[in-house]
């Protein structure tokens, strides 16, 4: 596998990774876009702006990135903080959405807002697409900012609505991990499948069907599938609740299905360290992989290491491996072997500047983001998503990875 070297590495010491809109914490300041400018609000001045921009040289560009915080997606966020170090302030402005971000909708309209309302950003690239990204893609439009590429990452609204929003839309393929986490559980020789989530993730076309695909290859294979209602992170009582309940019901499933391989798989990204750790010392628990797959999704707190996230891919791994074999848990865990969402902030940023710049000349250029998403990940499938009813979205790209093999990555 190739190592991907990363220029601006940062330490995981933040890693209370208590976590993501996959729910909650603190984060570092985020630099947040210029103020409102008038005079360039219509379609004609915008147009004139972006080309007068890409006329005047590659260096004219600048991209805005919206995350969560460190607490809501530490990955997203350092990537965007990684970004901002590599390219400089003069070409990448950051800024995050609240933790509570159901609640606190309009706060995250109002970023995006705040973002076009600078003349000189001409693309905003989103990871998490909590909602909100919608609307708030809608207001960029309504400000005529037509000149703006507007790329949606992990989005949580369904496919229709925030493909016919934004330029781009990229996610990992929730829906083809009913194939692949099956697979992995098949290989395990998975008695029983535990599925944390709750009504708000339930009602996303994606996870719903990862889902309906998890459920038929459970049937198939002879695999006990359980579905268990976890607390909302984002509901009254917070991550801590959710956290504690995933804590306090693993040992309880296993002592349900006494003497049988249970796998543990939750769809927010907050739950996986209190799933990790449950599962780490028990020999019949079984972690096919994070929510959103990654060497760098919440092992580091877990294991106790000091990772550099999105560093060397293959060093990650074997650091995991190692610390994975101390719990006798090697063949018991898996994920993949890159960070998808961080790529997909790396991938938007360079397909935004080489639109803005001129270097790509379409919106939608699925042949260029290809060759992007390939330079960073090895043996990465990108697809045009596909809805139940056969519909497919042109501008909705889905990227598959498989599940790592950690025998593989020990020393």
């Amino acid at each position: 596998m190739k190592k991907r070297r990363i220029m601006a590495l940062v330490t995981a010491a933040a890693m209370a990774m208590g976590l993501a809109g996959c729910g909650g914490g603190s984060a570092a300041p985020a630099t947040t876009a210029a103020p409102a400018e008038t005079g360039k609000t219509t379609e004609a001045a915008v147009t004139e702006a972006a080309e007068a921009a890409k006329s005047e040289g590659s260096d004219n560009w600048k991209v805005a990135i919206l995350t969560g915080t460190v607490s809501q997606g530490e990955e997203e966020f350092r990537a965007a903080e990684r970004a901002l170090e590599t390219y400089g302030p003069e070409h990448i402005v950051t800024a995050t959405y609240p933790d509570n971000f159901m609640s606190e909708m309009e706060t995250t309209v109002s970023q995006i807002v705040s973002f076009a309302s600078d003349p000189d950003v001409k693309a905003i690239v989103m990871c998490q697409a909590v909602p909100g990204a919608k609307a708030g893609f809608d207001k960029v439009r309504e400000m005529g900012r037509d000149d703006m590429l507007l790329i949606a990452g992990t989005p949580q609204e369904d496919p229709a609505v925030i493909s016919a929003a934004a330029d781009l839309v990229l996610y990992s393929d929730e829906a083809a991990q009913g194939d692949t986490i099956m697979e992995k559980c098949a290989e395990w020789g998975i008695d029983v499948f535990v599925h944390y989530s709750f009504p708000r993730h339930m009602a996303m076309e994606l996870i719903v069907a990862r889902h309906e695909l998890l459920k038929k290859n459970a049937e198939a294979l002879g695999i006990e599938m359980v579905d268990v209602t976890a607390p909302d992170p984002t509901a009254e009582a917070g991550l801590s609740a959710s956290q504690q309940f995933i804590l306090e019901d693993v040992p309880q499933q296993l002592k349900k299905y006494e003497g049988k391989k249970v796998a543990f798989f939750t769809t927010n990204c907050g739950m996986q360290p209190s799933l990790q750790t449950a599962c780490l010392d028990e020999p019949n628990a079984y972690y096919p992989q994070p929510c959103c797959p990654s060497p760098y999704h919440a092992f580091p707190a877990t294991l106790g290491l000091e990772l550099a996230i999105g560093g060397d891919d293959t060093e990650a791994l074997e650091q995991i491996a190692a610390k994975l074999k101390e719990h006798d848990a090697v063949d018991r865990f898996s994920t993949w072997a890159s960070p998808v969402a961080m790529t997909i902030i790396e991938v938007g940023v360079d397909y935004a500047k080489g639109y803005i710049t001129g270097e790509i000349t379409d919106r939608n250029d699925s042949e260029k983001l290809k060759e992007l998403f390939n330079s960073k990940i090895d043996g990465a499938k990108i697809n045009n998503y596909k809805n139940a009813d056969g519909e497919e979205f042109d501008n909705y790209y889905t990227i598959l990875l498989a599940p790592v093999d950690f025998n593989d990555y020990l020393k």
